[in-house]
């Protein structure tokens, strides 16, 4: 082989080394440069779309994006602190397949997530009101209500109430109950429905932002909320069992846009859709007249309370 051509090879083999190099060294979460729309196919770079804040440009598709990401949109500053929770059993039932244990899979999740369950929560600030904030992970076994998804969202509104936050929010993207965990994870249901009604008696308001509603969730405080939310598009979905399992237990067709926002909407099952943009200031518009009215209550008990004193003496 001439001489020209050995230093040729041996450089060129240099160079695919550095480049083998390089990429081994790029983190596996920057590796995906490109998102595609699932709605319209529209191809995006991951930081357009993180900016628009993982909102289609072209048909408004609203992606369905992690509990971290919801909370660094939703609070001032994406400055926000992780409401601590006790840690349960993970795994309760020993439940395992030919396939794979569910152990194995929870350990999997929280690897991917970074996170103990389907469901965590955190405190900050939203247009400088104090509010805690809970989220779903459809990342995490696909947002599925578990034995510690339930406690985490029961400590949440315990944490709601000792720091007197101005609301509690929840943003729910949910597959429904673990059925890994069957009764343990029904049992999350009536826990959560508690978690709800100690907010109400200490009069903090409470509101349910939707993407995917359905199973256990929508069936406890999922549907709980003083003001309901959804977000545009159709491939949102509330509901209890899905468009399929309804179709073949009646056995009669149903709408294109069944349990999707815009047919929701019209059953009076929520209260408005609402762009992933606007929710900021929906919620603490929300909040800011469940204020003006509380005060105003107590405004009128005080007066109440000096007209019968003043009528006594």
């Amino acid at each position: 082989m001439p001489n020209w051509l050995e230093k040729i090879l041996s450089k060129a083999k240099q160079a695919k080394a550095k480049i083998s190099n390089a990429f081994k060294k790029i983190p596996l979460q920057n590796a995906e440069l490109w998102k595609s729309c699932p709605e319209c196919k529209k191809m995006f770079l991951a930081k357009q779309l993180k900016e628009n804040l993982y909102v289609c440009t072209q048909c408004d598709y609203h992606f369905r994006i992690g509990a971290k990401e919801r909370f660094k949109i939703f609070f001032d500053n994406e400055k926000f602190e992780i409401v601590q929770t006790k840690t349960l059993s993970e795994d309760p039932n020993q439940f395992e397949t030919e396939l794979k244990k569910y152990k194995d899979q929870l350990k999997l999740a929280k690897r991917k997530t970074g996170q103990n369950a389907s469901l965590v929560s955190a405190h900050g600030k939203v247009n400088n009101l104090d509010i805690i904030c809970s989220s779903f992970d459809f990342n995490f076994n696909g947002g599925t209500l578990s034995l510690q998804s339930g406690q985490n969202f029961y400590e949440a509104c315990e944490y709601a109430v000792k720091n007197k936050a101005a609301a509690l929010t929840v943003f729910i993207t949910t597959g429904g109950a673990a059925l890994q965990e069957n009764l343990f994870a029904l049992y999350q249901m009536p826990k959560t429905i508690l978690g709800v009604q100690m907010l109400k008696q200490n009069k903090i308001p409470y509101f349910v932002i939707a993407n995917v509603n359905i199973g256990g969730v929508s069936a406890s405080f999922g549907s709980l909320g003083d003001f309901h939310l959804m977000e545009p598009g159709k491939k949102t979905i509330w509901g209890f069992a899905g468009k399929r399992v309804v179709q073949g237990t009646i056995s009669e067709p149903l709408p294109e846009d069944f349990q999707s926002a815009s047919h929701v909407i019209t059953t009076g099952a929520i209260d408005m859709i609402s762009h992933r943009k606007d929710q900021k200031n929906v919620i603490t518009n929300l909040v800011s007249i469940h204020l003006k009215k509380r005060q105003a209550q107590e405004n009128n008990t005080e007066n109440s309370k000096e007209q019968v004193q003043a009528v006594n003496q």
